[in-house]
C-alpha cells in the first residue's frame, strides 16, 4: 500500500452494517451518540455523561511537565489553578477559565506539553521502567502520547511515526521544543516497519484513527465531521494496524491500544476480535484500577468518561504477548560520546545528531528527527549550533520575564558589555529558551524566525 494511495484504501473498505441502534441516525451527532450508547450503558450512566457533556463547562485541561527542566514550585506560582495528579508525577490539571499556559515563556521553552489528562492517563498505564526499551508509537502526531511516555521513561528509545508528512512535521517540532533526545520521528507507511523490525519492539503505542466521539465537547469540528459511514470505514483500518503491531511486538512485549471514542465497535469489540485471532495476547489489568475508570465489556479494558474521570473521552486496553521478553541491548557507540550531553554524537545528512544509543539502523527510515539535532549546516545560519541543542543545555544567562518575552518576540536584549563573545544560552527560571550570539558590542537574538511570537505572559 503506497502512501499516496492511502486515502483510497480507506475509501475502498467494504461497507458493513454494524451500528443497529444508529439505523435511526438523523444527523444530530450528540443525541445519536447517546442513543447508540444506550445499547450498552445504563440509563443512569448515560444521564451522567449527558449532564457533564451539556453542562456548559469547558473541557478538562492539563499538561505533562518536563521534570528535568522546570521546578514544580515555579509552575504553581505561574498558574494558581494548577493541581498535581495524585498518581502521575508528570501530569497537572488547570482551570482554563483562570489560567492560559499555552502562550507563555514556560510553554515555548519546553517546560510542559499541553495534553488532555485522559491521553496522559492512557500511556501512564505502562509501568515506568529504568532500563533500555525500544518503543514504537505507530500513529504519533501531534505527539502527546509520545512525549508523555518519553518523559516518564528517559532510558527508552521511542520511534514516533505518523504517515501524514505535515502532521509528522508538527510532531517533530513538539519533540524538539520539549528537548527529547530519546525520540526519533519518522513519516512512513506503518507497514514499512514490518519489513525491518519484525518482533523487535518492547512496547508499542497504537493510538488508532477513530470516530473521535470522545472529543465532541473538546472540538466542535469532530462533532460536525462525525458520521456512521466514516466510523465504519475506520474499523478495518484499526484491525489492520492492530495486526501490524502484533507482528512488530516481541514475545513478552506490551501493546497499548487507544482511541478517543466512546463506541464499543472501535473499542472493546475491536480488541476482543483481535484477541480471538491472536490467542497468545492477553489483557493486562491496570494497577491500580481506579474508581474513575469504567471497565469496558472486555475484561480489564477501560473507558474514561468525563463525568467520572477528569479528562475527555478515551478508551484503552493494555495487552501483553506470551513468552519471556528478551532484554533489549542497544549497540555500543561507534561515534564520540559527548560527556556534557551524556549522548552519542552521530553524523547524518551533513549535520550532527545526538542519541542516548548509537542506533544507526534508524537512519534507513529517513527520519525527520534523529534524536537531538546539534548543528545547523544551513548556508546562511547565524550560528553553528541548532536551536534544538539549546533545550538540552543549561542556560548561562538568566532572563527576567520581561526579557524572556522580548526574546520570543525576536528582539535584541541588553545583556551587558562584559559578556564574552560567542554563543550563549538564555533561560527563564532555569528553563533554557534558546541561543544568543555576542559579537563585539552587539548581542544578537538568533531565535529562528518561525519560532518567534508575541506571548501573553
Amino acid at each position: 500500500m503506497k502512501k499516496q494511495n492511502l486515502i483510497f484504501y480507506y475509501r475502498k473498505c467494504p461497507p458493513r452494517i454494524l451500528f443497529v441502534p444508529l439505523l435511526f441516525y438523523n444527523g444530530d451527532a450528540m443525541n445519536d451518540m447517546y442513543r447508540y450508547l444506550s445499547s450498552y450503558l445504563s440509563e443512569e450512566e448515560i444521564e451522567g455523561l449527558r449532564s457533564e457533556m451539556e453542562s456548559g463547562r469547558p473541557p478538562h485541561k492539563g499538561f505533562v511537565a518536563n521534570p528535568g527542566r522546570v521546578k514544580k514550585e515555579d509552575l504553581f506560582a505561574a498558574f494558581p489553578s494548577l493541581k498535581e495528579d495524585e498518581g502521575d508525577p508528570v501530569l497537572f490539571r488547570y482551570d482554563p477559565l483562570k489560567d492560559s499556559p499555552g502562550r507563555t515563556v514556560f510553554h515555548e521553552g519546553g517546560a510542559f506539553y499541553i495534553l488532555d489528562p485522559s491521553a496522559a492517563e492512557a500511556t501512564h498505564v505502562f509501568k515506568t521502567i529504568d532500563e533500555p526499551h525500544l518503543v514504537l508509537d505507530l500513529c504519533a502526531a501531534p505527539g502527546g502520547k509520545t512525549i508523555s511516555y518519553a518523559l516518564r521513561n528517559p532510558k527508552s528509545l521511542i520511534v514516533a511515526n505518523d504517515i501524514s508528512k505535515p502532521r509528522a512535521e508538527t510532531l517533530s517540532k513538539n519533540v524538539e521544543r520539549m528537548g527529547l533526545a530519546n525520540t526519533v520521528v519518522t513519516s512512513l507507511d506503518p507497514h514499512v516497519f514490518a519489513e525491518r523490525f519484525s518482533a523487535s519492539f518492547d512496547r508499542i503505542i497504537l493510538d488508532a484513527p477513530c470516530s473521535g466521539t470522545g472529543m465532541f465537547r473538546k472540538e466542535e469540528k469532530m462533532k460536525d465531521d462525525w458520521s456512521v459511514e466514516k466510523t465504519e470505514a475506520l474499523l478495518p483500518i484499526q484491525k489492520d494496524l492492530l495486526n501490524l503491531a502484533y507482528s512488530l511486538l516481541k514475545e513478552g512485549g506490551e501493546l497499548l491500544y487507544i482511541t478517543c471514542s466512546f463506541l464499543k465497535e472501535e473499542d472493546e469489540d475491536q480488541v476482543a476480535s483481535f484477541l480471538k485471532e491472536h490467542p497468545d495476547m492477553k489483557t493486562v489489568r491496570p494497577e491500580p484500577f481506579k474508581d474513575s475508570y469504567r471497565e469496558g465489556k472486555l475484561k480489564d479494558s477501560v473507558h474514561l468518561f468525563p463525568n467520572l474521570f477528569e479528562g475527555e473521552g478515551h478508551f484503552f486496553a493494555l495487552l501483553r504477548k506470551d513468552g519471556e521478553r528478551a532484554e533489549t541491548v542497544f549497540p555500543k557507540g561507534k561515534d564520540p560520546f559527548d560527556e556534557k550531553l551524556g549522548l552519542y554524537k552521530i553524523p547524518y545528512n551533513g549535520d550532527t545528531y545526538a542519541l542516548p544509543y548509537d542506533m544507526r539502523d534508524l537512519m534507513n527510515l529517513r527520519p525527520l528527527r534523529l534524536g537531538l539535532k546539534c548543528t545547523d549546516s544551513y548556508e546562511y545560519a547565524k550560528i553553528q549550533e541548532d536551536h534544538a541543542l539549546s533545550h538540552y543545555l543549561k542556560g548561562d544567562i538568566e532572563l527576567t520575564l520581561e526579557q524572556a518575552e522580548a526574546y520570543f518576540r525576536g528582539e535584541e536584549l541588553n545583556l551587558g558589555a562584559a559578556l564574552k563573545d560567542g554563543t550563549h544560552v538564555v533561560s527563564y527560571r532555569g528553563v533554557s529558551l534558546g541561543f544568543v550570539l555576542k559579537k563585539g558590542r552587539r548581542v544578537r537574538n538568533v531565535l529562528p524566525k518561525g519560532l518567534r511570537k508575541n506571548l501573553i505572559g
